[in-house]
């Protein structure tokens, strides 16, 4: 006999809800896949570097996740920083230097390597199957020349690209010039777990719910935090409609279960993927993070420990 229940039908604090969210749903969903987060698979390689991009490549992974800003001129630079000289001999903001300014510039750490150019990888990833997901880290409004520029660097591989981001006004922008090209959204900016470590953040104000979210819903509770959470969702869909995948902190999913909302089963009615980040093996509570996660039906998790996790599930029993 199969049960109809889903985990959103679970009522939150009641005794051992997480392990009943878990037994329900365990059987019906696959594991999630792992993506390779800035291209980390052994671990002995530094993030988005060509020499982590190739390992991965070479491996054949299902998907690396690389950052990604746009330059003055026809490329992109791969890197998480938004300044040359946190990692280079080189300076300037990324978004305000050239494609040849990132050729010429050399890493402290190894004066032999420079950060990546998208164009470099397309060309490296080209006949592979590895899908690449593209961390957009540029704030500005993108113009129709950095739109173009993008689209040309990843045209090699463009079938295989997803454009991520939390900047919904630069996802709607690309899918207005290419209506083509995968685009996913990250809702961190509107809404977030209480967790924050950074000093600056956003949202700014921890609402009536429990939840960082500077929202008018959010000031004061009065309605089930499931109801309020899922107007919060249909909100935040219409920033972004022609996203195809969502890219959730997994702690961020975790707290919505615990409040009897399973948003994965609620994108997935929609048509979308729901997708976390970033749950690395060696986390605290990461291996019932997980179990709750795949019984969500999480089609993929972001993490610097692919190899970690692949040996730690192969051990646990059919």
């Amino acid at each position: 006999m199969t049960v109809s229940l889903t985990p959103g039908d679970l009522a939150p604090n009641t005794p051992h809800t997480r392990a009943a969210r878990t037994a329900i749903s365990i059987a019906r969903t696959p594991a999630p896949a792992f993506v390779t987060h800035m291209a980390v698979l052994s671990g002995a390689l530094r993030p988005n570097t060509f020499a982590a991009i190739r390992e991965c490549l070479d491996a054949g992974v299902g998907r690396i996740e690389i950052d990604i800003h746009s330059l003055a001129g026809d490329d992109y630079i791969v890197t998480h920083d938004r300044r040359l000289e946190r990692r280079t001999d080189a300076a300037g903001s990324v978004g305000a230097v050239t494609p040849d300014a990132v050729r010429a510039a050399r890493f402290r750490h190894d004066p032999r390597d420079r950060p990546p150019l998208l164009s470099e990888v397309a060309a490296l990833a080209a006949g592979g199957r590895t899908e690449i997901q593209l961390d957009l880290k540029d704030w500005r409004p993108l113009t129709r020349d950095r739109i173009d520029a993008l689209l040309r660097a990843v045209a090699p591989v463009r079938e295989r690209v997803i454009v991520s981001t939390g900047q919904d006004w630069n996802l709607r922008l690309l899918h207005a010039a290419e209506p083509a090209l995968a685009i996913g959204f990250d809702p961190g900016l509107y809404i977030d777990t209480k967790a924050e470590g950074a000093s600056v953040f956003l949202p700014r104000t921890t609402g009536a719910y429990g939840y960082r979210d500077d929202h008018p819903l959010a000031f004061g509770a009065i309605e089930p935090s499931a109801a309020y959470l899922e107007a919060r969702m249909e909100a935040l869909a219409q920033q972004a409609p022609a996203a195809r995948e969502w890219f959730i902190d997994y702690r961020l999913v975790l707290q919505m279960l615990d409040d009897g909302f399973d948003v994965a089963s609620w994108l997935r009615r929609r048509g979308i993927d729901a997708n976390v980040w970033t749950l690395d093996a060696a986390d605290d509570g990461a291996r019932d993070a997980h179990g709750q996660l795949a019984a969500a039906g999480i089609a993929r998790i972001t993490t610097n420990t692919t190899p970690a996790w692949e040996q730690l599930l192969s051990a646990l029993p059919a």
